[in-house]
């Protein structure tokens, strides 16, 4: 499947009906979930019979990509039940196979040691809770030993300080659409990185 392709098959994905802006509740836009999932396949084949974790899942945007290149298994995992409401909603429309959905804190992790071949995440990026990004990239690691996941590139250097083995594998610009009623601009452009960790 080709990058486009699935660029245009993201935007089947429904996303927040009530988000939730102190959990940092945005939908990832189709463009960058492509390229993450593209990325992670292609060039690194992250993907193809790996046990997932979706984490901070959402309405299971990433989910969605990750499914069309044979996952052996995906859990989607979030905080907020909401967001887990529309991730079950879009498994279901979009028949979206080998998933299980788990609600969860990330700083209260359920899981064993290492039990995900990989995880893929969106965190919130530290605005409204300081230093969530780094808590999750934490929390991450100690499922697993490879993470994907997105960063504001003003935290870059202390992102690859505090994680040795983090390797920024693109720089991104986020357009953050209008979410929220106290938002006056149609969207924000904000530059991000994606981040691969592999212990």
């Amino acid at each position: 499947m080709k990058l486009k392709e699935i660029k245009c098959k993201f935007q089947e994905v429904k996303g927040f009906e009530n988000p939730n802006i102190n959990l940092e509740q945005y939908i990832t836009p189709p463009d960058i979930a492509a390229s993450i999932i593209y990325t992670a396949h292609v060039r690194y084949d992250d993907i193809q019979n790996k046990n997932i974790l979706d984490m901070c899942c959402g309405t299971g945007m990433l989910t969605y990509g990750i499914s069309f290149f044979n996952p052996f298994h995906i859990t989607c995992a979030d905080v907020c039940m909401n967001a887990l409401r529309g991730c079950r909603d879009n498994i279901l429309n979009l028949n979206i196979e080998n998933v299980s959905m788990l609600r969860m804190d990330f700083t209260r992790l359920p899981f064993s040691y290492k039990k995900f071949d990989v995880v893929f995440m969106n965190p919130p990026f530290g605005t409204k809770q300081a230093h969530a990004d780094t808590r999750a990239l934490e929390s991450a690691l100690y499922l697993s030993d490879t993470v994907y996941s997105l960063h504001k590139s003003s935290t870059r250097s202390f992102i690859l300080k505090r994680f040795p083995s983090a390797e920024v594998i693109a720089c991104i610009k986020y357009d953050l659409p209008s979410t929220y009623s106290f938002h006056k601009k149609k969207n924000v452009a904000i530059e991000v990185d994606l981040i691969r960790i592999k212990v």
